[in-house]
């Protein structure tokens, strides 16, 4: 059917026109958006189509929404990706009690919930994420009850995809909360220092609830402005997300990837922030990422989460092959500078 508009090579007129062959021509296709922009996922295959999360915690069944658009405007951060839906599991593991029967069929990761690794009081949390896409993650982590759900991207996607989610899942959340989409380029000191001014003003914010609690005692307002003075010094977050960002690559093509680890350790200038890595290996440069971030982050969760421990169908017996997916739960490395 690709060749019934081309000349006739049997007419007079074009008699002298030797026979294309097939894989010289270069088709001027526009297909849709559907038909060229579906996610490389294992299991969500649809990139128009929306998504629902759901848990159950304490008793109660919680849901999150989230839209997705296959537009080339938006593309790739306007799908949602495996991992993605992976990392929300993990959030949901490390709020929920484990399992009261010791051979309960619900999956629970132990070595997830190993002391220090999270904050005391996820009330208190306040989550930062890099390329957050249609946002489900850091929304999942507002539903479960933090602080602060910093979400962040590209413009056009904060703009089209997250921040329309967030809008969309505001009943989740709690007065109180702050759940905000915002544009980070990785790299870009405007950027970065807007996202720096939101934690610091939550901190500020937070500091001062505590100081008001306590007004009872002038003894321990003192106490607290002191307290205060320092906790802004560090307005890092606790938890930052980052999930399948080595997709993009392509051999030959300028990486993304130092600029996306200069945006980072700019928020994780001590261990007390956790960075939670969702990763694919879907090609070398993949690695290559993995390997930057471990010569600046230790491993706390060892062997690294793999996909099957939060989710059953990810096992290789279901899927047929390995899904090459593994969370990765980093803190910063001490360097001589923190002792």
């Amino acid at each position: 059917e690709e060749f019934k508009n081309m000349p006739n090579a049997k007419s007079k007129k074009t008699k002298h026109v030797q026979p294309i062959k097939k894989s010289t021509i270069k088709q001027e296709r526009n297909p849709s958006t559907e038909e060229c922009n579906k996610p490389r996922n294992h299991f969500i295959k649809d990139a128009s189509s929306p998504y629902t999360f759901s848990y159950r915690q304490y008793g109660h069944t919680q849901t999150i929404t989230v839209n997705q658009t296959p537009d080339e405007d938006t593309w790739p951060g306007g799908a949602l990706w495996d991992i993605g839906v992976l990392l929300a599991k993990v959030l949901v593991m490390i709020n929920t009690p484990p399992p009261l029967i010791k051979n309960s069929k619900e999956l629970y990761v132990e070595r997830l919930k190993a002391p220090g690794l999270w904050p005391s009081s996820w009330k208190d949390c306040k989550i930062l994420e890099l390329g957050c896409g249609v946002g489900l993650t850091g929304l999942v982590g507002a539903s479960l009850g933090c602080r602060l759900s910093l979400l962040t991207d590209l413009d056009a996607v904060v703009e089209k995809v997250t921040h329309p989610n967030v809008e969309l899942n505001k009943p989740s959340f709690t007065r109180g909360q702050q759940v905000i989409a915002m544009s980070l380029c990785w790299g870009k000191d405007d950027d970065e220092q807007a996202c720096r001014n939101i934690l610091v003003n939550n901190m500020k914010n937070g500091s001062n609830a505590n100081v008001k609690r306590k007004k009872k005692k002038p003894s321990s307002i003192k106490v607290s402005n002191d307290i205060q003075i320092q906790a802004l010094e560090n307005t890092d977050p606790d938890i930052v997300l980052i999930g399948d960002v080595a997709y993009q690559h392509k051999p030959g093509a300028p990486s993304h990837f130092d600029i996306l680890l200069s945006t980072l350790l700019k928020f994780t200038k001590t261990r007390k922030t956790t960075v939670i890595f969702g990763t694919r290996m879907r090609m070398p440069a993949s690695a290559d990422l993995l390997e930057m971030f471990r010569e600046h982050f230790e491993e706390v969760v060892n062997p690294p989460i793999e996909a099957h421990e939060l989710d059953t169908s990810f096992h290789p017996h279901s899927l047929g092959r390995n899904s090459l997916i593994t969370i990765h739960i980093f803190k910063r490395k001490v360097s001589s500078t923190d002792l």
